[in-house]
């Protein structure tokens, strides 16, 4: 079910003063496309489609690096969009060099229908699993030209747990963690929630390595519908 207005504002609070906190990456440069939860093999970039002059956006971009990294693929146009004031302003530092790139603070669900037509949009363990999904997705579709690709990579829910809305603690440093509001679903549970949102899925990646296993990491490639 989705929340009231209300509750994602607060959610959006939330999960932004938690991700303020944490630490920021050693490095400032661009990073190749990886969709594993813990570094394992697995699909790159090739999932968006052709990225030459296509005009990309993240859902939730953290510092930046991957979608600086989608730069050297020739993208005409990145917009980096995340919650956190902090992520939002190392990012632009951090990648100011390149012009492709533009970076928009604020919450996904309510900045989805400013965003310009896109041939393609990815969270990358980002805001498709941070916000609610139901407000989301169908907000992304209206965005994506037909046929353009939507890519996300997330944590499934647990067998025996309850799908949808869940405050969850994550680590912010030594001995400290704070809460977030993340949105838990099964495999076939993000497969029903992206058809009511318009998108039909092509492909879904479990990986099989021990740790991303473990942890019930998914890949998921859709493309908005044609009509």
């Amino acid at each position: 079910m989705p929340v009231t207005t209300d509750q994602t504002w607060y959610d959006a609070q939330l999960n932004a003063a938690t991700w303020n906190l944490v630490a920021r990456p050693h490095r400032d440069l661009p990073k190749a496309m990886e969709w594993m939860f813990r570094t394992a093999p697995g699909p790159g970039p090739e999932l968006l489609g052709p990225l030459a002059g296509a005009c990309v956006a993240e859902l939730g971009c953290g510092h930046g690096a991957q979608l600086a990294g989608l730069a050297e693929h020739g993208i005409a146009r990145g917009i980096g969009i995340d919650v956190s004031p902090v992520r939002i302003h190392h990012a632009a530092t951090s990648f100011r060099d390149i012009d492709a790139l533009e970076w928009w603070l604020g919450d996904a669900v309510a900045i989805a229908p400013h965003l310009p037509p896109l041939d393609a949009v990815f969270s990358n363990y980002g805001a498709a699993w941070f916000s609610d999904p139901h407000r989301l997705l169908p907000r992304v579709a209206q965005r994506l030209k037909p046929g353009g690709r939507l890519v996300l990579s997330c944590l499934s829910r647990s067998a025996g747990t309850p799908e949808g809305r869940r405050r969850l603690l994550v680590r912010t440093g030594p001995a400290r963690s704070l809460w977030t509001v993340r949105w838990m679903y099964s495999v076939t549970g993000w497969l029903r929630i992206l058809a009511e949102s318009g998108f039909a899925t092509d492909y879904v990646f479990r990986p099989t390595d021990r740790v991303n296993a473990f942890w019930g990491a998914v890949v998921i490639q859709a493309r908005r519908n044609l009509t």
